[in-house]
């Protein structure tokens, strides 16, 4: 199934198995992704309350065993010199450092440009149902009482409802919360995020010579973009002369190389050399006695060796190119 932009939602259990890596390998690729609306994290309210207790909760028993460690008798056989060295405290502010390991949790949102999803626009009544039905995500025994992943549930499916038009991933590691979602064909269940990554991974991994290609096709207008670049801004090779004493009367460009360092789904970003040179006049002073100056118009050349980031947008399926999205000196 080929990759498209999507939405994407976690229960709390894939945080809980990610151990809160926000930065780390999974939950990192996502930041990327996500920010650049690729695979656009969606938050529902419950989940974030939910995932902040469990956090909390992680970080003040870290916190507890960590003042323990430091009250035991093992540290009292290091002397306060060393003690020092190794920034060994005697006490440490436990609440203090809860928050700041919980507010790792609010940055990755951030990050993310997480879009939340509030509990005021859940369907109640479909919650209330399901629970004396025992439907997903609820069950007999200890499943009854599920309201967490009920609410985060019917909070999706509301904003499914909203947003038409773009597949959404659910990762959880609860059956009962896939099997909720499991008839609905808005909804892509995976039990493992790396499975989504990979997902996305391998389609990047066929549009990288498709991307290429595309380049290659294009050099040459890629080349008069870039020389309409150094013609507007003069700043990049004359930066000794102001415009109003430079007069451009062609640019040249050859690029030499172009390297792929980014690919998203409609675009990538090339890493381009090139050499260029820019044939112009200048006004400038000139001397036309032993100690007399005037302004006088001088042919310049100006030619050297750039790299520039170059970004475009193409079709989802890199095969038409549509536009310079931007050129990065």
């Amino acid at each position: 199934m080929p990759f498209e932009h999507s939405y994407i939602f976690l229960d709390t259990s894939v945080y809980v198995q990610e151990s809160y890596r926000f930065s780390g390998t999974s939950l990192g690729k996502l930041v990327g992704m996500s920010s650049d609306d690729e695979l656009k994290l969606i938050v529902p309210e419950i989940i974030q309350h939910e995932v902040t207790y469990k956090l909390r909760e992680t970080a003040e028993g870290h916190a507890a065993k960590f003042q323990t460690a430091l009250d035991s008798n093992i540290i009292g056989l290091i002397s306060d010199e060393d003690k020092k060295l190794a920034g060994i405290g005697f006490q440490i502010d436990q609440e203090k450092l809860v928050e700041s390991i919980v507010k790792t949790w609010e940055r990755f949102r951030v990050r993310c440009n997480a879009e939340s999803v509030p509990l005021a626009g859940i369907d109640l009544p479909w919650v209330v149902a399901s629970y004396f039905d025992a439907k997903p995500p609820f069950e007999k025994g200890r499943k009854r009482n599920e309201f967490p992943d009920a609410f985060a549930v019917a909070s999706m499916v509301s904003f499914a409802d909203d947003n038409p038009g773009r597949p959404i991933y659910v990762v959880s590691r609860d059956n009962g919360m896939l099997e909720a979602f499991r008839n609905d064909s808005r909804f892509r269940c995976h039990k493992e995020l790396s499975e989504v990554l990979d997902e996305y991974n391998r389609h990047t991994e066929a549009l990288s010579p498709a991307a290429h290609a595309l380049m290659e096709e294009n050099v040459d207008w890629i080349a008069s973009v870039i020389s309409d670049e150094l013609q507007a801004h003069s700043s990049l090779y004359a930066f000794e002369y102001r415009d109003d004493r430079l007069l451009v009367h062609d640019v040249s460009v050859d690029i030499y190389e172009m390297n792929l360092v980014e690919i998203g789904l409609d675009r990538a970003v090339f890493n381009v050399g090139l050499d260029y040179r820019v044939d112009a006049e200048v006004t400038d002073m000139v001397r036309i006695g032993y100690d007399d100056y005037d302004w006088d118009v001088i042919p310049r050349n100006f030619d050297g060796r750039i790299t520039v980031y170059v970004e475009v947008l193409t079709n989802s399926e890199f095969r038409e190119l549509n536009e310079i999205a931007s050129i990065e000196f």
